[in-house]
């Protein structure tokens, strides 16, 4: 009972500066980024068997954008290669805080930032197991986004991402106050999958369906929204990605989770029609090579700059970046 209170009260919890108490007339309840036991399975089921909540679609229209527009969600993981690396920097960047890299993609016109969970912080999982964030970093993010509340630019949907592979997990998220979820279709099989979308929109939180770069895989996870939704293809080389785009079906959003080297690559997948990239780790590595902060890549990319002719060799520091001091001169 007590987090499915929680739950129904969440959109004004959200709306109170840090600290601050809900105001209904039950026991004072704090913001969900500052709760710090993880739910017990029976408050996480009491969320899934409460009333349905209907997803509020944010992340699905700023991703419609008009063809040419490209959007960035900024995927994130203190495992990963580009935090260690910064690290070893004399410009060292503050890669492992996450409210800073939070704030940064913010900052850079991110619509999205997708934490990768550990496996061990998730409901079930093993203590210690995995690499990701974990369930306090997870809140810190959360609750940093929901600072910038009334500000521009705003605060920043939470997608939860890692090995999602049961309702509660899913619980755990719109617990925390997140906005979606990223599953894994490949890896889910399409039963399973399908249970977990089901599950999703139950809770209220937006899917973003991975897939491999082939038809098939695109046409299982086009299938989960029944073609409507969002479906990112997940590989290593954009030329898979680029390959790729000609297989989603008409009305779906079209992501690309891979490694971009520059600005031009990132613009040649724009190009190629995809609505939107999911930046990882080559993202928070490009940052601290031509260390500038990470809003300084993510605004290069964004700049509407020529793939065949722009200067991608300054990621930051090319084309992207000079486009987008000449529109605030202007």
């Amino acid at each position: 009972m007590y987090w499915a209170l929680l739950v129904g009260i969440a959109s004004s919890v959200v709306r109170s500066p840090v600290g601050a108490r809900c105001g209904c007339a039950a026991a004072p309840v704090r913001c969900a980024a500052r709760m710090l036991p993880i739910p017990t399975a029976a408050e996480l089921q009491a969320l899934l068997d409460g009333p349905a909540r209907a997803p509020s679609g944010k992340v699905r229209k700023a991703l419609a954008k008009p063809q040419g527009v490209l959007t960035i969600i900024g995927g994130y993981s203190p495992a990963w290669e580009a935090i260690s690396f910064a690290k070893g920097e004399m410009n060292a960047r503050e890669l492992d805080n996450v409210e800073y890299v939070g704030r940064q993609f913010r900052l850079g016109g991110a619509i999205a930032v997708a934490p990768v969970m550990a496996s061990g912080e998730l409901a079930g999982g093993v203590a210690g197991g995995g690499a990701g964030c974990s369930v306090a970093q997870l809140r810190q993010l959360v609750e940093e986004q929901q600072r910038a509340k009334g500000d521009f630019p705003g605060p920043c949907p939470i997608l939860l991402d890692g090995p999602l592979s049961s309702p509660h997990h899913l619980a755990q998220a719109a617990a925390a106050g997140c906005a979606g979820v990223c599953l894994d279709a490949d890896a889910l099989g399409p039963g399973a999958a399908a249970e977990l979308y089901g599950v999703a929109q139950h809770l209220g939180l937006e899917v973003i369906a991975y897939a491999a770069p082939s038809a098939e895989s695109i046409a299982a996870a086009s299938a989960l929204s029944s073609g409507v939704g969002i479906v990112c293809v997940r590989t290593v080389e954009s030329r898979d990605a680029t390959q790729a785009v000609g297989a989603f079906p008409p009305g779906v959003i079209r992501l690309a989770s891979c490694t971009v080297a520059d600005v031009r690559e990132a613009w040649s997948l724009r190009d190629a029609g995809y609505n939107g990239l999911l930046l990882a780790n080559c993202l928070l590595m490009q940052a601290t090579i031509e260390r500038v902060e990470v809003q300084t890549v993510l605004k290069a990319i964004r700049a509407k700059g020529s793939a065949r002719y722009g200067k991608g060799s300054s990621l930051g520091r090319g084309e992207g970046a000079k486009e987008i001091l000449g529109t605030i001169a202007i």
